[in-house]
């Protein structure tokens, strides 16, 4: 009875953990939009390093502990931003 009562109650714990992080992560995802610009102008990201390849730029943004990575396509201008 001892060896059920503890493993109910480590899985309840292990579970827990699980979901820790859930409600930061939707305040930050709302507080994104897919375009490079907005990410900066309208919901504060900062701009952290910036790397360039042939075909694309890319720019890694920070918000707090957050990282952004964002894509910009060099013949289109098309950006396109997304949580790692």
């Amino acid at each position: 009875m001892k060896k059920l009562l503890a493993i109910l109650v480590l899985g309840l714990l292990w579970c827990n953990v699980g979901f820790a992080d859930d409600k930061e992560r939707l305040v930050i995802l709302k507080d994104y939009a897919h375009d490079l610009n907005d990410n900066i102008i309208n919901y504060g990201w900062k701009i952290k390093s910036f790397r360039n390849t042939s075909t694309h730029d890319i720019y890694i943004l920070k918000k707090n502990a957050w990282l952004l990575y964002c894509t910009v396509e060099i013949d289109r201008l098309n950006s396109r931003c997304n949580i790692p």
